[in-house]
């Protein structure tokens, strides 16, 4: 049986698609998964480094307001339409899985043109607009936040949580996973995660916070595609400290990151606080302020308001303030262990697995119960 997966743009759109990926394949040994996304996206780089196979179609960004290049938008568009829709029915997809991103709709609208079985997931807490306009086409719509439900088709809604890669879950202890990063054992950490495109204001901030912080917090910061911070090193001071800056970390330190961390600052994007949340971290949260509909700050509302995360506006971000704020999370270990406990309990360590059963059933009801 294969079974296709498309979205793309961001991280936020391709690793949920890629973790559920996964869990189809852990579910069914007969199961292929294929990913349809741009051939020139960011997923033509990461997908296939996760053992799926990808095929790349024509793909750009639709503009809200209309220009003289809508016109080469529509048929750049169309033309991924006509190649997504030959893929398809060429491979004799059972059912497609659309995350989102403006990619996503050219698979999504070949799939009902052909009769196939369509799952949407949305990962934030106010829908993006491609996933409000393809709702119409899909069986069911799986949504990570109740808040998200209304937007969507009564009765075609599920609530799943977001899907984590499965590499994420890491096995290291605690003291493991700071060998791994060369983090001293008795540092307080702190993991800075912009998102999977970096934050360069949080970046900023970062950088200009590190004389202000006491010598036993070490940082580990995923700074993106950025220029202008320091470069990797180690702080010799007192207890000792690290602060270590790569672009991009890889799966296996990633997942290392959030099991050495006692805190997370981060952007708010679905995909990084379902990280955070299954790594229990207590968080600083730091909206992108110009995200559509401003779903950021409606998705960090909802950790901060079950108390798992402060919510400081990026206006309100300065070095003085996240020293502040780390310095006193550092001095409160039973308001640290609240936190903790709070973003936990949001937590769906079953989201992929959910989504998957989804698809599946709706493979099944297209084919009288059988699959």
């Amino acid at each position: 049986m294969t079974l296709a997966v498309t979205g793309g743009g961001t991280g936020g759109h391709i690793f949920p698609a890629i973790a559920v990926a996964e869990a189809l394949r852990s579910a069914r040994s007969d199961v292929e998964v294929i990913y349809i996304g741009g051939a020139a996206g960011r997923e033509a780089t990461i997908v296939p480094q996760h053992g799926l196979r990808f095929i790349g179609v024509p793909a750009r960004k639709i503009r809200r307001t209309a220009s003289p290049d809508t016109l080469i938008t529509l048929v750049v568009l169309f033309r991924g339409y006509l190649q997504a829709r030959s893929a398809l029915r060429r491979l004799g997809a059972s059912a497609v899985l659309g995350t989102g991103g403006y990619v996503a709709a050219a698979a999504v609208l070949a799939a009902s043109r052909l009769n196939i079985p369509v799952v949407i997931h949305e990962q934030n807490a106010v829908a993006g607009r491609t996933n409000r306009w393809l709702a119409r086409k899909a069986e069911r719509v799986c949504i990570t936040f109740a808040a998200s439900a209304g937007e969507f088709p009564a009765g075609k809604v599920i609530e799943t949580g977001l899907p984590i890669r499965q590499g994420l879950v890491s096995p290291l202890t605690r003291s493991a996973a700071r060998a791994q990063l060369g983090i001293p054992e008795a540092s307080f950490t702190v993991v800075v995660v912009g998102g999977s495109q970096g934050a360069a204001a949080i970046n900023r901030v970062v950088w200009e916070s590190l004389d202000s912080l006491n010598r036993d917090i070490s940082i580990i910061h995923q700074t993106g595609d950025t220029e202008g911070g320091p470069g990797e090193h180690v702080r010799d001071a007192g207890v000792g400290s690290v602060y270590r800056s790569r672009p991009f970390l890889d799966t296996d330190d990633l997942a290392a990151a959030y099991r050495a961390a006692d805190v997370a600052v981060c952007r708010c994007g679905a995909s990084t606080l379902a990280e955070v949340a299954a790594a229990g971290l207590p968080s600083l949260l730091i909206p992108y302020p110009l995200a559509y509909a401003d779903h950021q700050t409606a998705n960090a509302r909802a950790v901060a308001e079950a108390g798992g995360g402060v919510l400081i506006p990026q206006a309100d971000l300065t070095s003085a303030r996240l020293a502040e704020e780390l310095h006193a999370l550092k001095a409160d270990q039973t308001r640290r262990q609240r936190m903790a406990d709070a973003t936990r309990a949001m937590a769906r360590p079953d989201a992929a697995q959910a989504v998957a059963e989804v698809v599946l059933r709706c493979v099944r009801e297209a084919n009288g119960g059988r699959t």
